[in-house]
């Protein structure tokens, strides 16, 4: 069976709030995804409810953890929960990873959501937070080496960046979902295209992602929520949808 996974950056509770929730519920039932990886989740000011419960009532989900204005919405029963604190840095808010397990047909299935440091001049910060969290990965994952794993999240960081490289390079052995889909195409996630981009922004980048590791095979994976096929704008980020199949 494949495994539908979407991740993201929900933009928390900036408006225009009804819209994009609107916008957001069309297509998760359009999608249907297994497991959805959110940051910047907040508290809804008007039902007063966790936007990570909100989404996981559109996607009919039974099943979600959150912490650190991060969630992981699931189909499928969480069998384990973990989460830890990656480095923080002055002038950016705490970051964090959460890891939500999963057995699907018998199998380990094992997700990572994570938001790593802003601005864009943090590179070398963004890169000492995804060594923790690989460190965090290696001493508190799952012990079995056959354990599938899926890492999301905003990384803030594009492809060529030290943050990503590291991912790519580390021991994990996990690949770029969408790279290996799509090798000549950009995948762009954060664009002045998207009309609930800050005016400022002028450039196109990819800085939102699925890492998968060597137990998955990506089949299909797109960027949505960016305005075409029927999937309207509903964050500042653009969602990375990937359709995965155990090796």
């Amino acid at each position: 069976m494949s495994i539908r996974v979407l991740t993201l950056n929900l933009w928390n509770i900036n408006e225009p709030l009804e819209p994009r929730y609107r916008a957001l519920e069309t297509g998760l039932k359009r999608l249907s995804p297994d497991i959805v990886c959110l940051q910047e989740v907040y508290c809804d000011p008007k039902s007063k409810r966790s936007q990570a419960e909100l989404v996981a009532a559109m996607c009919g989900h039974k099943h979600h953890v959150e912490e650190a204005g991060l969630a992981i919405s699931a189909s499928r029963p969480i069998v384990n929960f973990s989460s830890a604190p990656l480095p923080r840095f002055p002038g950016d808010p705490p970051r964090h990873v959460i890891m939500a397990e999963f057995q699907i047909n018998g199998r380990p299935l094992l997700a990572i959501n994570t938001h790593l440091a802003y601005p864009p001049s943090m590179i070398s910060e963004r890169n000492k937070q995804v060594r923790t969290l690989l460190t965090v990965l290696k001493r508190r994952g799952p012990k079995n080496a056959a354990h599938a794993k899926i890492l999301c999240g905003d990384f803030n960081d594009v492809v060529k960046s030290p943050a990503v490289r590291t991912i790519l390079k580390s021991e994990e052995e996990f690949s770029d979902a969408f790279a290996a889909c799509h090798p000549r195409t950009a995948g762009f996630t954060y664009s002045p295209r998207n009309p609930y981009v800050e005016q400022s922004w002028t450039i196109n980048e990819r800085i939102d992602y699925i890492f998968v590791n060597r137990h998955l095979v990506s089949k299909k994976c797109t960027v949505v929520f960016d305005g075409t096929k029927g999937l309207d704008f509903a964050s500042d980020h653009y969602g990375v949808f990937c359709s995965l199949d155990f090796r």
